[in-house]
């Protein structure tokens, strides 16, 4: 699964569009990375 599918994936299982669900996929991804 690659960056987009995983976006679509997000946008269909909370109901939102893929922009929004990109933005959260980035977000969550910075989070992790500045964790680590």
């Amino acid at each position: 699964m690659n960056k987009s599918q995983l976006i679509d994936k997000i946008a269909a299982g909370a109901d939102i569009s893929k922009a929004a669900a990109g933005r959260a996929l980035d977000s969550f991804i910075d989070a992790v990375t500045e964790a680590l």
